[in-house]
């Protein structure tokens, strides 16, 4: 996976969620030199999602801190930060779903109470919301407890389900609405479905982690 690659995605797909209504509130990923590459996405002060802290409080940090790119209409975040080597290939890649842990009020976002045929799927009371993480992290890689890449449920620190791939921009935006606001999703996946470029990525799973549970992940 390539900088050219990762960064013309995130424009093609920024253009789409703003157009379509489903972010309401962006902040594009900033692109900055390191000591050892480049990187797209970083944000000063995200480290809170990693701590050992209640969620509602990094949620609120997150949140009140601008520390998203993305914000969806029932206050989910989310966040893509992805870091290049010298020649431009992907060295590591943390993407981060950040659910709201209360929705927002009538008053705060009416259009979510509006609209059913968009919305009631998100609205449903038995709905148990949790922080979603895909890490491509092959400097930490250890045989069948840290796959090179993996997704991590809620915050549990050990739960790395190991990924094929390494994850593109627009693969990770579609896993969420396809499958966490799918009312939203069918009404624009004509403009979500639309051919994007490719971020060409090789297989990373090991044979020893395709013998446990994991994802294909080639998008």
């Amino acid at each position: 996976m390539k900088y050219n690659d990762v960064h013309g995605q995130l424009n093609k797909i920024f253009a789409r969620v703003i157009e379509t209504g489903v972010s309401v509130q962006q902040n594009f990923p900033v692109f900055s030199n390191t000591g050892s590459g480049q990187s797209l996405g970083s944000l000063a002060g995200s480290s809170v999602a990693l701590r050992n802290v209640a969620y509602y409080d990094i949620y609120k940090e997150l949140e009140s801190n601008q520390l998203f790119h993305i914000k969806l209409p029932d206050g989910g975040l989310l966040v893509f930060q992805y870091s290049f080597d010298t020649t431009g290939t992907l060295r590591k890649h943390r993407l981060g779903f950040f659910p709201s842990p209360t929705l927002p009020t009538m008053e705060e976002a009416p259009e979510l109470y509006r609209y059913d045929e968009l919305y009631g799927d998100i609205l449903s009371n038995q709905i148990v919301r949790f922080p979603i993480r895909f890490d491509f992290d092959p400097e930490n890689y250890r045989p069948r407890y840290h796959a090179h890449s993996h997704l991590t449920l809620g915050q549990f620190e050990n739960c790395r389900i190991p990924l094929t791939h390494a994850v593109s921009p627009n693969g990770f935006l579609l896993f969420i609405l396809r499958n966490f606001y799918h009312k939203l999703y069918l009404r624009h996946s004509n403009a979500f479905e639309k051919k994007l470029a490719i971020c060409m990525t090789t297989s990373c799973i090991t044979d020893q982690e395709r013998s446990l549970p994991h994802f294909g992940f080639t998008q």
